[in-house]
């Protein structure tokens, strides 16, 4: 299904090398605005050659990461959908195999829909998690890693030239660069057993382009004085950088773990704002340091609705949505039904959610925090009196605990699911075959059937989308 891109790869890599030559010779061929060759000989002046080189080094970095971060990035919108419309049909065969492994039908088990293009396909995303590491120089750089560190071809490269990064997110990115190379005497921590503090930098943005920056650090064995005094020295660099208005909140975390939640460790406050709001049609949404929220907003626009539509919920309809992050979800269903009530591990999520609903004047919305396989069976004998329950399931690549399902299958008022997959062809497929297989010893429960299945893309110039799964029964 990858045919074309590879074509294009291999293309690519017969150009580079035909300039390269032309190089060694005196003769330099650039790409203009068309990707169209133009020569010009500029003769076998060292010093221009010389120049050359590193340019092209840089440009052959950028084009490593691009490949590593958005692999569908050479090729035109129209045709990327083409791919992710195969990839989506190849998934459903291999969901419609594992459910009628004894069928000679090529029937897929459900109606697949052609991929929804995203509303916005440059510069989408409202957050970027840089890494802070070292360049094949040395060089401390606030960037995307490629290579691996097992093979010793790990390194950090801006990413100022990605299709999918927002530009003042890279330039938040490059000013805490210049920082680090010249004005903190800290290291980079690459292992935490061997020192460095330097970790990482988040930056989130909303439609108003405010920024929110999050600097992870590795306290080591720094007193809470050196790391502040660190910290409000970084927070007067960047509050003196170009653009620096758009900077409406800092914070930095001081985390021991690969990641750390705000309870691990809380998210310190070093200027401006405590959150910022993100907006998606009539509704305004706050956004905390660790709060889940989908990285392309116009994207969830179009997601959320597609949701909504599958989901179609009663008046006496309750609605419950689990692994609901901030309930954007929810709350954008809950003013059509009976009421919503969300349950998201995060507590800061939570929190968000709970603030959400009362921002937007939606008072039949409820949100709790904790692991979903525990909260949701005495949430249900809760619901006992509930007429129809109608659920969104929304959960991480792993998708959700057995239990869930079994609870799910279990509950005849609940008639409907609609499953939000952002990897539908990984673990997610098993939860997917729990709702639908015929009745066993174990789980003799009427099953669900799939009735349609919608990818949205969120995720342009990559080989990811989300897929809306709408089950009834």
């Amino acid at each position: 299904m990858y045919q074309k891109l590879w074509d294009v790869m291999r293309r690519v890599v017969v150009q580079k090398k035909f300039i390269h030559d032309q190089v060694s010779q005196g003769r330099i061929h650039v790409k203009d605005s068309q990707n169209s060759l133009s020569t010009t000989n500029l003769g076998t002046d060292k010093k221009d050659v010389n120049e050359l080189n590193a340019n092209e080094s840089y440009d052959s970095l950028k084009e490593e990461l691009a490949d590593a971060v958005t692999p569908l990035w050479r090729i035109p919108y129209h045709e990327q959908l083409k791919i992710k419309n195969q990839r989506n049909f190849e998934i459903m065969v291999k969901l419609t195999k594992r459910l009628r492994p004894n069928s000679n039908s090529s029937n897929i088990i459900c109606q697949l829909k052609e991929t929804l293009p995203s509303p916005v396909t440059l510069h989408y995303r409202n957050k970027n998690e840089f890494h802070i590491r070292y360049d094949s120089d040395g060089r401390a750089v606030v960037g995307l890693c490629v290579g691996k560190a097992s093979k010793n071809t790990l390194r950090c490269i801006t990413a100022e030239k990605l299709l999918n990064t927002h530009p003042f997110h890279s330039n938040v990115a490059q000013h805490l660069q210049d920082y680090i190379q010249h004005q903190s005497k800290w290291k980079i921590c690459e292992h935490f057993q061997r020192g460095g503090n330097w970790r990482g930098l988040t930056i989130r943005s909303n439609y108003k382009n405010e920024q929110m920056a999050i600097v992870t650090i590795h306290p080591q064995n720094l007193t809470g004085e050196e790391i502040h005094s660190e910290m409000e020295r970084m927070k007067d660099y960047l509050l003196a950088c170009p653009l620096s208005n758009q900077l409406v909140s800092i914070y930095y975390q001081a985390c021991l773990h690969t990641r750390c939640t705000a309870e691990q460790s809380p998210f310190i406050l070093l200027h401006g704002q405590s959150h910022i709001y993100e907006r998606i049609g009539e509704y305004d949404f706050r956004i905390s340091p660790e709060s889940f929220f989908q990285v392309n907003t116009q994207g969830a626009q179009l997601l959320y609705e597609t949701v909504a539509r599958q989901l179609a919920p009663e008046r006496l309809s309750t609605v419950v949505d689990l692994c609901c992050g901030t309930g954007t979800q929810g709350l954008m269903v809950a003013r059509h039904c009976r009421g919503v009530i969300g349950i998201e591990l995060s507590r800061s999520a939570v929190e968000d959610a709970r603030f959400n609903a009362a921002h937007n004047q939606i008072h039949n919305a409820e949100f709790f925090a904790g692991r979903v396989e525990k909260l949701f069976r005495p949430l249900l004998e809760q619901l006992d009196a509930a007429p129809d329950i109608a659920v969104i399931v929304n959960p991480s690549r792993g998708g959700v605990d057995d239990r869930v399902i079994e609870l799910l299958r279990s509950n005849q008022r609940v008639r409907h699911v609609v499953y939000i997959s952002c990897q539908a062809d990984g673990l997610a497929m098993n939860n997917f075959v729990s709702l639908c297989h015929r009745p066993t010893r174990k789980m003799n429960s009427e099953p669900f059937v799939l009735r349609k299945a919608i990818p949205v893309d969120m995720f342009p110039h990559t080989d990811h989308c989300e897929l809306v799964l709408s089950f009834r029964r």
